[in-house]
């Protein structure tokens, strides 16, 4: 047992520590070096390691202790994390104040005004006072247990200031600082990785790590915004209550006595965002008033006392100095602009995506012509326009056109008839071929952390694998002798690949890259097995049923219509498929069958079958195709006769016109609000 004046000791050292982590993280104003902090965190931690009993969870030295996990177990949320309604302009932002004081009976509204953070949601449990839980937002319902993770991100505090009773569910964002965010591209860069698109992406990547440790390289941050379990009156009680407790909230928010405060200070936001040291997409603006925010409720996922004004895309202008071509793991060749570097809301941009041909014709972009740049919805960059003063004719540089040849195999290339695609027709092409592992050991398919672009380049280069699931015959030695492997390295990568042996069905499927067969496809697949297989069976149990299905039987099939069924039926007749469906089945991969789903809910979309297209204003793709689901719809990617509904945005293509086609009810976003409400 430790001796009383350890254990005093102990306490003071992690007093000085919580309220010089409290002054640094959360009032901005450190009152202590960072050498004098290490100093203090250095004694705590020799002390602790000599007598054990006194560590305690929520000790400052128990930020990075636990195992790297080989998955992330589901956690249902107490509290649904909704998502917020989108405003653009003027105009819609005065609608919804409209909205707001009608409901409201009165026109003496106050709001608060707060920067819309480009982070990961997630939600923080305390216990007491006791940081117990933290997870993803998910689909708003169920998220992710992360908690090791995000014990490792020192602005937030793993004890509040203040032992409140009971529990406390603090929602926030997680984020990357825009230098850590440069910094990680660099290093990606260097390592032949592909980059992250936005700050975001990054900060998801790195709350998600398997190794906590990898986390806390990343130096993550949070701000808060809400939290449930806290008896306050309003929205600005609730972010001072949070900051006493020692919970970082972002300074820049402002009480709003109207539409018009508001409207101000988004202005003021939209010029001063690009000196804060974080991403910014809009500004999120809440009615003040808790009985208030009672009294207006929810539409379907969303708050009715809330929306997001969301900022302008930011343009550029640059110049094109070529126009390249990039091969993906179906074969297809994109386009892609190279730019010279420009700077485009906080982020350096030297790719534009072109998408096709056809894209390439309307704009008329070509080799060193001064474009237009923006990045849409300030994540992904594309080419706005050619700039009038381009030059005349003549003296541009000549059209583009797709190669003939592969540009990296040199095989031939295909256009079929009334398709926009051009494709590589070499099965064998290497850039096809990476591209697919890729995709087999991505996130949406076999998520094995750690093999990226540069491990496989590796072992494509030493013949190690030449199909994807050559990725689990791989041994550790072979590991071993590729460039920058340690034992440590090549342990940790062969435990992952091992552990991925058991993953959900609809990943292993989605894994396979069928054509046409999606994520949302693959669970309908992954139902459809789940009801025909034992469950112990293996991925080859459910390979050979689906090799054996008619197109008739998956047609039966929700969401499933005459062209992915045969594209399935085709996939598996290939005769280059063979080989790596042979291997796949003889592996011993357990895949986690899925549960049956619950009863639907009653709603204007329930047992409808609903696709998404064009692009949505108020809510992402994602989040409208997850609300719809949670409405009791089946959501798929594909128009056929089986479609109930077309939600269609702007710039909808292709699967409008299919809709028109067979007579399938189309609405726009206004229309499916409404059928919410």
């Amino acid at each position: 047992m430790a001796p009383r004046a350890v254990e005093r000791r102990v306490a003071e050292l992690r007093r000085r520590l919580e309220k010089a982590g409290y002054e640094y993280y959360v009032l901005d104003r450190p009152t202590i070096s960072d050498e004098a902090y290490d100093a203090l965190l250095r004694e705590l931690t020799q002390l602790e390691a000599k007598h054990p009993e006194l560590v305690t969870p929520e000790s400052p030295t128990q930020r990075v202790g636990a195992a790297p996990s080989a998955r992330f177990a589901p956690v249902a949320h107490t509290h649904p994390m909704l998502s917020l309604s989108n405003v653009f302009d003027e105009a819609e932002l005065r609608a919804f104040d409209q909205r707001v004081r009608k409901a409201l009976g009165r026109d003496d509204v106050g709001y608060v005004c707060e920067l819309k953070i480009d982070g990961l949601a997630v939600n923080l449990a305390y216990e007491h006072g006791v940081f117990t839980q933290g997870a993803t937002r998910g689909d708003g319902f169920t998220g992710e247990d992360v908690t090791a993770n995000l014990r490792t991100i020192r602005s937030i505090p793993l004890a509040l200031r203040e032992r409140v009773p009971g529990r406390i569910d603090v929602r926030g964002e997680v984020y990357l600082p825009t230098a850590s965010f440069e910094a990680t591209n660099r290093e990606r860069a260097e390592r032949g990785e592909p980059l992250f698109a936005n700050p975001r992406n990054a900060a998801a990547g790195a709350v998600r790590q398997l190794d906590p440790k990898q986390t806390a390289k990343r130096n993550l941050a949070m701000f808060a915004y809400s939290a449930a379990g806290l008896d306050l009156a309003s929205q600005a009680e609730l972010l001072t209550r949070l900051r006493e407790l020692g919970v970082r909230t972002n300074r820049h928010w402002r009480q709003a006595r109207d539409i018009d405060d508001v409207l101000a200070f988004v202005e003021e936001w939209k010029e001063r965002r690009q000196g804060l040291d974080y991403g910014t997409d809009g500004v999120v603006v809440k009615v003040d008033r808790v009985v208030d925010q009672d009294r207006l409720g929810f539409v379907a996922r969303s708050p009715r006392w809330a929306t997001a004004y969301k900022f302008p895309a930011e343009q550029a202008t640059t110049t094109v100095e070529d126009i390249l071509v990039y091969v993906g793991r179906t074969g297809v060749l994109t386009p892609v602009a190279a730019l010279a570097p420009v700077l485009v809301g906080g982020t350096t941009v030297r790719r534009a995506t072109l998408h096709n041909l056809d894209e390439v014709r309307r704009l008329d972009v070509r080799r060193g012509d001064r474009v237009v740049i923006q990045r849409a919805g300030d994540v992904i960059p594309e080419v706005v326009r050619v700039e009038a003063e381009a030059g005349e004719k003549g003296k541009r540089h000549p059209t583009f056109e797709m190669p003939e040849r592969c540009p990296v195999c040199g095989g031939r290339v295909e256009h079929a008839e009334g398709e926009v695609a051009y494709r590589c027709a070499n099965p064998a092409c290497p850039a096809k071929t990476g591209q697919r592992i890729a995709h087999f050991v991505g996130r949406g398919g076999f998520d094995i952390e750690g093999v990226g672009w540069a491990l496989i380049t590796q072992l494509q280069e030493r013949g190690l694998v030449t199909n994807p699931a050559d990725v689990f015959l791989l041994k550790k030695e072979q590991l071993l002798e590729l460039d920058r492997f340690a034992e440590k390295s090549a342990s940790n990568i062969h435990e992952r690949i091992q552990d991925a042996r058991r993953r959900p069905l609809a990943r292993m499927i989605n894994a396979l890259g069928i054509p046409n067969v999606g994520e949302s496809t693959s669970e309908d697949l992954a139902e459809w097995l789940a009801a025909r297989l034992p469950q112990d069976a293996t991925f080859g149990a459910a390979l050979a049923a689906l090799r054996t299905a008619s197109d008739e039987e998956l047609q039966r099939i929700a969401g499933i219509g005459e062209v992915v069924a045969r594209g399935i039926g085709e996939f598996f007749e290939r005769p280059e498929e063979q080989g790596f469906l042979a291997r796949l089945a003889e592996l011993d991969l357990r895949p986690v069958l899925p549960e049956p789903r619950p009863a639907t809910v009653e709603s204007a979309l329930a047992g409808k079958t609903v696709v998404f297209t064009g692009t949505l204003r108020r809510r992402t793709r994602e989040e409208a195709e997850a609300l719809a689901r949670s409405l009791g719809a089946k959501v798929t990617g594909s128009v056929s006769a089986k479609t109930d509904l077309v939600v269609a945005g702007p710039s909808a293509g292709s699967k409008l016109e299919r809709a028109r086609q067979l007579g399938v009810k189309v609405v726009d976003e206004d229309a499916f609000d409404a059928m919410l409400r």
